[in-house]
């Protein structure tokens, strides 16, 4: 017997009829980081893009107010809204199945999009008037002006938000509870409910996989602070 550090607990499946305290987190990271990735396809697009939508092309009215007002509800919306939304619309009326990575990724999505957007807009808003005006005065279309020095500019905030974004998806449980997709545990015998005892090591399972995901958390803050100091332009 030693002590020392198992890293089997990482690449390990999720669980074994002979040894279930020997299951590992394998399965379930494999599956965060494929949903995470596809919420990274989903959301930098849309929300960069409608962030420079609203911010430099939109007329400013009524119509635009009213979006500005609901994106900045969305943000402020619980979590596990968008579980029930996602239940409600993706597998009831769409038909999707309960646990595949896809549902998850479009909960995710809509939950993340409003904390992007917001922060692209304010990342976008941070750019001087004077690089427009320059770039206007030189002879560049709107276009050219947005896409070659004021995306350039506010890339290292767009950035960050999108770290941090991603980190708080990352970090939520409840609203792919609701549609699903659950981790470790899928069945319990019926024996240990007989017994009214879980399978062996749940408890310290579940801990590990709790540090673990801490450790995420931590470092993708961390690498969206030193990127953002990194690249980050002061005026």
């Amino acid at each position: 017997m030693e002590t020392r550090f198992n890293w089997r607990f990482i690449t390990a499946p999720d669980a074994s009829d002979l040894r279930s305290e020997a299951a590992g987190l394998g399965v379930a990271l494999l599956g965060t980081l494929y949903m995470m990735f596809l919420v990274f396809i989903f959301t930098l697009p849309l929300g960069v893009g409608a962030s420079i939508y609203l911010e430099e092309f939109a007329a400013k009215n009524w119509f635009t107010d009213l979006v500005e007002v609901n994106i900045s509800n969305l943000a402020a919306v619980p979590s596990i809204v968008y579980g029930i939304l996602g239940l409600a619309v993706f597998i009831n009326f769409a038909g999707l199945p309960s646990s595949a990575p896809l549902v998850g990724a479009l909960v995710l999505t809509l939950m993340t999009l409003p904390t992007i957007i917001i922060a692209t807009r304010s990342a976008i808003r941070a750019v001087p008037p004077s690089i427009r005006d320059a770039a206007l005065g030189v002879g560049a279309s709107k276009m050219q002006m947005v896409f070659h020095h004021v995306l350039p500019l506010a890339a290292p905030g767009i950035l960050t938000g999108t770290i941090l974004g991603l980190a708080s998806a990352l970090g939520e449980t409840g609203p792919l509870l609701l549609i699903g997709m659950v981790a470790f545990v899928t069945n319990y015998p019926a024996s240990a409910l007989e017994g009214g005892v879980l399978d062996p090591a749940f408890i310290e399972r579940s801990s590990g996989a709790i540090i673990v995901l801490l450790a995420f958390l931590v470092v993708m803050n961390v690498a969206a602070i030193l990127l953002r100091r990194r690249f980050e332009r002061r005026w």
